[in-house]
């Protein structure tokens, strides 16, 4: 393969269609992620928090215990009993939600301040989840355990075919660049290092979210970087590279010295 720099006008056009379009491709990326992760804390720009309820969830609440206080305010219970209501809802989800407790101690609550507004007929004319049955709470008293196993596979498999393929072209390329040769090392290797850190940190952080770095980490280095190698290609390609990263050609001279 010959450099980039010596290839014909139409091989620089395919190249550079290429490199535009999946540059762009890989910037969509990114933002979808930033977009999707961004503000699960309650605070802007992703952070450590934001990945771990991604991949772990928020395990401190369901969405029974978080809209509480609103149903019983709507519900009109009164200042002695609130407490009282809370403490029998957390104890139960606490203790796995098991249907003997829901029949003696939540389902007599849910029936004398919530089944108002949340029983079958009230719930299609309020769009409020229906809390007529044991199967009908315990499907809101779920805390949120981040996103599941097989939507992690199905994302996996694509993830890595498709972003794997890409970076293995925008390597190939980048290597028929003029950049010295420890440079390219470092750089086309990374970003297959940096994605399968990403992968298995969606599995890590799933079992223990300090490990939510993981997919920082990852995420922060395998995209940008192949960007980073399109984006030297494409300047060497058309345009030429400074000095500091041109890889010193060495010649042979009459009289069997070499120059640079």
């Amino acid at each position: 393969m010959r450099l980039l720099n010596k290839l014909s006008l139409a091989e620089k056009l395919l190249h550079t269609g290429f490199i535009f379009l999946v540059g762009l491709g890989l910037l969509c990326a990114e933002a979808y992620l930033f977009v999707t992760h961004t503000g699960l804390d309650g605070k802007s720009g992703v952070t450590l928090k934001d990945i771990q309820i991604s991949y772990y969830g928020d395990r401190s609440s369901s969405k029974l215990q978080s809209v509480l206080p609103t149903m019983m305010n709507n519900g009109g219970v009164s200042a002695d009993e609130k407490p009282v209501m809370t403490k029998a809802i957390d104890h139960w989800i606490a203790s796995g939600q098991t249907k003997a407790e829901y029949e003696s101690q939540i389902k007599p609550l849910i029936a004398q301040h919530c089944l108002m507004c949340h029983s079958d007929a009230m719930s299609k004319q309020l769009h409020n989840p229906p809390l007529s049955t044991y199967d009908d709470v315990k499907s809101v008293a779920k805390v949120n355990e981040g996103m599941s196993y097989n939507t992690m596979f199905m994302n996996g498999m694509v993830h890595l075919t498709v972003l794997g393929m890409l970076f293995w072209i925008a390597g190939w390329l980048f290597l028929q660049t003029r950049i010295v040769d420890q440079i390219k090392v470092i750089a086309v290797i990374t970003p297959f290092l940096a994605l399968m850190l990403d992968f298995s940190g969606w599995f890590a952080t799933k079992s223990n979210p300090e490990f939510a770095w993981m997919v920082l980490i990852g995420g922060a280095l395998s995209c940008p970087i192949a960007l980073l190698e399109m984006g030297l290609s494409l300047l060497d390609m058309w345009f030429g590279l400074p000095s500091f990263l041109q890889q010193r050609i060495v010649t042979e001279v009459p009289g069997g010295k070499s120059k640079s």
